[in-house]
């Protein structure tokens, strides 16, 4: 068997964004789209001859897909047709050839590039290929399209391209036609479609009569626009899973009362259906998921927890009143809800999961799911549908042109976005949570820079779009930590957040779980976990913002789970270094923060639908990757924790050199590795070195207290001689004297040197550290401290600072 493709070689341009199902050992595979050095196509067939009709099959960037053809077959003047699909092929052996061979499942839809060149436009589903070309020239306002196969395969197509879309559908006039476009409907809703309207076809139409057909008599254009115009939404025929007492009609939920002795069914809300049964796979975690028709015709899908019918139902009512369920005023009316919800039980079964991303191998977004599910359909399940920016705008196409292009060159831009498909890698390798915190001045683009990495994952109406705020509780930030596991977190002015939380919420966010918190009868609850890379922005540094608190230190935990990357790239243009022909660094991120509102969420699916077709493989040549940028990027003497952060560097490096060898980013081969080498080698230097963080922030510490304290908190020893004896400082830290260079020496006190300057450290090491860093001034015998005689006081043990302790001279890297 050949080995498996390095994802890090860059695809041909007929493999790249997404591929289709692989092939058994042994069976040809459809390549889609097609090659563009892929011969023509046969004119002919061997046994049917030539075609009478030849329909071309092309994406969403108008690249051919194949073929579907019809042959007129009328051997016997019946007018029998023959349908064969045509693809390009490529066998066990390496062999490529055109072969009368289907799409590989899910199979595209008919009109792709239609739907992409007309994003707004409504959508009109028809049955054939045929009656979509003629639908298109009698409705231009209309983007139509249909499944391949006609009315008996509408299950095998790919009907997620319709998600957004406001539709409508033309049935065929027979029983066939109407239930095709019952499926259709089904299926593009429960593909993510906003609506869909269905034509009501007049029962005096020839049979069988479709768009393609001459008009029936006294019906010309005009009037079959009409017919479209007075399309209503979708009515899917009543659930099998209601039971007496209830009936699902297309107005309503009915239940059946007794008045006066004779019965009648009774509306108590608008169109709620319940379409299948939920759990998760231990079987816990029971809900249903249901269907709600709003006034506009417009479906909404919410998975409910069942734990939510618990108590008065308060709590489901609303998010169901939210969505547009419609209920009838009155207990009664609440109460059968109530039971309707509690008794309805549907024979599909799908498969819930609390949080987005990955669960197995299918990776789950609020609205769409990744990678193979089973038998079973994956989705989301919470107690109130998610406030999420997880939404698409424009085509891939736009965003690689407006927002990836000019990145190139860039590398605190590149750096960014290339984090943004590293964040799904962190649970394939597994490497653990953790940040990048772009520190600098004020309107340098590092605001701009988070729009910019967000965009691949999402964006929505507003100024913040995909952006999250620092502005939060550490318990406000577990559930949005939650709510972007797996996928990248952009957190906006660290500046905004409580000094006194700064330090707990880097922890929290690296660590991967809340606060464990008691239920009502005192038991456990189950805490928030997540996955996540996270970008930051702030014109301070982590360190500096939790110093704010009463001069509190980072601690080394904290600066390696998150680290600061200067957002200075020092090329005079602030955060950028190549402008792209824009007349200022103003120009271009102006240009950056308008293109990634306008153009989102593509790209993250794009990598996500081709990495979940392969994770293992995938995740061996992440790790491959990672290992090599370590090897050739960190200092080999360096600290374990500067190795683990050079680690999380070269995942960002891994994550976008695959999204480029996938096509998904239209960069060259080593952009994203140079771009995390530079911003690695900015941290380096910004940190001091490549020792232990702890020894670093513990020396800056130490300069940092005695430029605060030297004149306060120290007295002369000369007082005595100087007749200041009643002089007394508060809260002494020690004494000063002259020392030969000029400068002073200070004589701290052994009980302030372990409780302030060696907080957190082991003090003897930290003072023989400080000895070797010519700091510290050792007595005759070598040891640390010192007795001195202070006048006044006696015999006093001490440790005496040199004065290069201010300049910090004398010391080596950290």
């Amino acid at each position: 068997m050949a080995e498996p493709r390095d994802p890090f070689e860059p695809l041909p341009p007929d493999e790249r964004v997404r591929s289709p199902r692989p092939a058994a050992e042994g069976e040809w595979r459809a390549l889609v789209p097609v090659p563009e050095d892929a011969p023509p196509p046969p004119a002919r067939h061997a046994k049917l001859g030539e075609p009478v009709m030849r329909w071309e099959y092309r994406d969403a960037e108008g690249r051919v897909l194949g073929y579907k053809l019809r042959f007129a077959t009328d051997t016997n003047g019946g007018g029998e047709k023959t349908y064969r699909p045509l693809t390009f092929c490529e066998g066990p052996n390496g062999r490529r050839e055109w072969r009368w061979q289907d799409f590989p499942t899910p199979r595209p839809l008919y009109g792709l590039d239609r739907l992409a060149a007309r994003p707004e436009a409504p959508v009109l589903i028809v049955e054939g290929e045929k009656t979509a070309d003629a639908a298109e020239r009698l409705f231009a306002e209309f983007v139509s399209i249909c499944s391949p196969n006609g009315a008996d395969a509408p299950q095998g197509a790919d009907w997620r391209p319709l998600a957004g879309r406001n539709l409508f559908a033309w049935p065929d006039a027979d029983p066939k036609g109407c239930d095709y476009v019952s499926e259709a409907a089904r299926l593009a809703l429960a593909a993510g479609a906003t609506s869909i309207c269905v034509v009501s076809v007049p029962e005096d139409f020839p049979t069988a009569w479709d768009l393609a057909d001459a008009p029936p008599p006294g019906w010309d254009a005009p009037r079959l626009r009409e017919l479209l115009e007075a399309a209503g939404p979708a009515k899917p025929e009543p659930s099998d899973a209601v039971r007496f007492p209830f009936q699902l009609r297309a107005d309503g939920v009915y239940a059946e009362e007794d008045k006066d002795g004779s019965h009648e069914w009774v509306r108590f809300c608008s169109r709620l259906e319940v379409v299948a049964l939920t759990r998760s796979d231990a079987s816990e975690d029971w809900g249903r998921l249901l269907r709600v028709l709003d006034s506009d015709g417009v479906v909404h899908e919410w998975a409910m927890p069942m734990s939510l019918l618990a108590g008065g139902g308060d709590e489901y009512r609303a998010e169901l009143l939210r969505l547009g369920l419609r209920i009838e005023p009155g207990k009664k009316a609440r109460d059968r809800l109530h039971q309707y919800l509690t008794t309805t039980e549907p024979d599909a079964r799908v498969r819930c999961v609390p949080r987005i991303g990955w669960h197995g191998r299918p990776f789950v977004l609020p609205n769409a799911v990744f990678g193979s599910t089973g038998a079973e359909r994956t989705l989301l399940q919470t107690s109130a549908p998610l406030d999420h920016a997880f939404r698409i705008a424009g085509t891939l196409a736009d965003w690689q042109q407006q927002v990836a292009a000019p990145c190139a060159g860039n590398s605190r831009l590149v750096f960014a976005v290339s984090a943004a498909f590293a964040a799904p890698l962190l649970a394939l390798v597994p490497t653990e949570s953790g940040g990048f915190h772009y520190v600098g001045g004020s309107t340098i683009g590092k605001t701009t820079t988070l729009m910019v990495a967000g965009s691949p994952w999402g964006g929505r109406e507003g100024p913040r779009g995909y952006l999250e705020q620092w502005r939060a509780t550490a318990n406000g930030l577990e559930a949005v930590a939650a709510a972007h596991c797996d996928a990248l977190l952009c957190l906006d002015e660290l500046a905004q957040v409580d000094p006194r939380e700064a330090g707990e919420i880097a922890y929290m966010l690296a660590n991967g779980s809340g606060k464990r918190r008691a239920r009502r009868d005192g038991s456990g609850r189950p805490s928030a976990e997540w996955r996540v890379l996270f970008l930051s922005s702030g014109e301070l540094g982590l360190a500096d913002k939790v110093r704010e608190d009463r001069g509190r230190r980072v601690t080394a935990g904290q600066t390696v789970r998150v680290v600061d990357v200067p957002a200075d790239a020092g090329a005079g243009l602030g955060l950028f270094e190549a402008l792209h022909g824009f007349p200022s660094a103003n120009a271009l991120a102006q240009h950056l923060r308008t293109a990634s509102s306008h153009f989102y969420g593509v790209p993250a699916r794009a990598f996500l639908e081709r990495v979940a077709q392969e994770p293992e493989a995938i995740a061996e040549a992440v790790r491959g990757y990672r290992d090599e940028f370590v090897g050739e990027h960190c200092p080999t003497d360096a600290d374990g924790q500067v190795r683990r952060v050079a680690e999380r560097f070269g995942l960002v490096a891994a994550g976008g050199e695959l999204a480029s060898a996938l096509g998904v980013v239209p960069w060259n081969r080593g952009e994203a590795t140079g771009a995390a080498a530079a911003c690695f080698r900015a941290w380096l230097e910004a940190r001091g070195g490549s020792g232990p963080a702890e020894l670093a922030a513990a020396l800056e510490h130490v300069r940092a207290f005695f430029a605060a304290h030297g004149s306060s908190r120290f007295e002369s020893v000369y007082q005595e001689f100087e007749g200041k004896r009643s002089q007394r400082t508060p809260n002494r830290a020690g004494w000063w004297r002259d020392a030969g260079s000029g400068g002073r020496e200070y004589l701290v006190t052994p009980s302030v040197f372990r409780e302030e300057l060696a907080l957190g450290l082991d003090p003897k090491a930290f003072a023989r550290e400080l000895v070797q860093r010519g700091w510290l001034v050792p007595d005759g015998a070598g040891k640390s401290s010192q007795s001195v005689n202070i006048p006044g006081h006696g015999k006093v043990r001490v440790y005496v600072f040199a004065a290069a302790v201010l300049s910090g001279e004398g010391s080596s890297d950290a």
